[in-house]
């Protein structure tokens, strides 16, 4: 993609986003903004005296801080932008509208059927009609991969058939007259997963019925839209191994999957083998396979890529500390660098409406960046 020339219009508009980013996480003074930011106070309360008269933020009631005049802290405001989110899963898919603030105003969840996408459009119009068009920034799509997230088509994932080779930004853009941006699913949390503020290197590990990983360095997704990322999952753990449904043998994901850990066991699910882990010992060989095969794939990435903290996601955090402690002893013991021993192992934001909240985020991380 080529680079925005660095004139003024460009600086302008990078410290104007820059702004809006810190104020989105917390309400700041002009004098406190202008520190941040490295701009004289004069440059940041152009921007700010800008930025109230379109009513994209707002003043709070002043605060005192000693003697002299009260700060007045500024915030950005929650109904200054929204986006539409779509939420893609091999169960069916959630559309919503979502504001800055990572509220959620409305969800609506489809099941699988004909003419989903016919649906989807429907329902994403009638969203439409709650709030002002003009402040909706786009259509943000979450869906497992592989994805050709450039030209916003579906691939091929495994066990997603009827979605292989539909461009649906491009269905979407069209139908509502707007963009859209289409991204792997746990990279799109793993964004979402950034906005909390604890950690800006770290990797997200989603496991469930498939295994996707997606890591941020410094606060920036790596990878991007023209090759493929998210898919841990589809990384070799054993050269000669089980065939999986990528084509390709002793994939990650067909031994450290829940459905592929739990086939021909006793246990229906991930919430059953851990309910009996403390009184059962197949249970408790099990976690401990899961995390010996886990780890595995962890390590390759852990070995090239630096991050302090790993976030679980998916099924597999129920009682998450069981396994982290698995993972952090496995980790510790192959990793290369020995402060890998020191690793953060967490679960992820917890939320009935994260996907659609990391649909949103997709579009306001394009938002943000200049």
């Amino acid at each position: 993609m080529a680079q925005k020339p660095r004139n003024a219009d460009y600086t302008k508009e990078y410290n104007r986003k820059a702004i809006l980013r810190i104020l989105r996480h917390k309400a700041m003074s002009r004098a406190e903004l202008a520190r941040a930011m490295g701009l004289t106070r004069a440059a940041s309360s152009l921007i700010m005296e800008e930025l109230l008269n379109q009513g994209i933020v707002t003043e709070l009631a002043p605060q005192s801080v000693g003697r002299g005049r009260s700060a007045i802290p500024l915030t950005l405001r929650s109904d200054s932008y929204y986006a539409l989110a779509v939420d893609l899963a091999r169960k069916g898919c959630s559309v919503a509208l979502c504001d800055m603030a990572g509220t959620v105003l409305q969800c609506r969840k489809l099941p699988v059927y004909d003419n989903l996408v016919g649906a989807m459009i429907a329902e994403l119009k009638s969203l439409l009609e709650a709030v002002d068009r003009e402040k909706v920034l786009g259509i943000g799509i979450s869906s497992p991969g592989p994805l050709d997230c450039a030209n916003g088509r579906i691939l091929n994932p495994p066990r997603f058939e009827c979605w292989h080779g539909v461009e649906i930004s491009k269905l979407l853009s069209e139908a509502l007259d707007m963009p859209a941006y289409l991204e792997h699913d746990v990279c799109a949390m793993a964004m979402h997963q950034l906005e909390m503020g604890q950690s800006r290197n770290f990797m997200l590990v989603f496991v469930d019925i498939g295994i996707g990983a997606a890591i941020m360095s410094g606060g920036k997704l790596l990878g991007n839209s023209m090759y493929f990322t998210g898919e841990l999952g589809h990384t070799t753990i054993r050269f000669d191994g089980r065939l999986c449904e990528c084509g390709n043998r002793g994939c990650l994901e067909t031994y450290a999957s829940i459905p592929a850990l739990l086939e021909g066991t006793q246990f229906h699910d991930w919430e059953d083998l851990i309910d009996h882990v403390h009184n059962n010992p197949d249970a408790r060989k099990l976690l401990d396979q899961e995390a010996v095969y886990l780890s595995a794939g962890l390590i390759n990435l852990l070995n090239l890529i630096p991050v302090d903290t790993i976030y679980l996601a998916g099924d597999i955090c129920y009682r998450y500390e069981l396994l982290a402690q698995r993972l952090q002893r496995e980790i510790s013991a192959k990793a290369l660098d020995w402060s890998k021993s020191d690793i953060r192992i967490f679960p992820a934001a917890k939320n009935p409406n994260v996907g659609v909240l990391s649909a949103a985020e997709v579009v306001f991380s394009k938002f943000f960046t200049v």
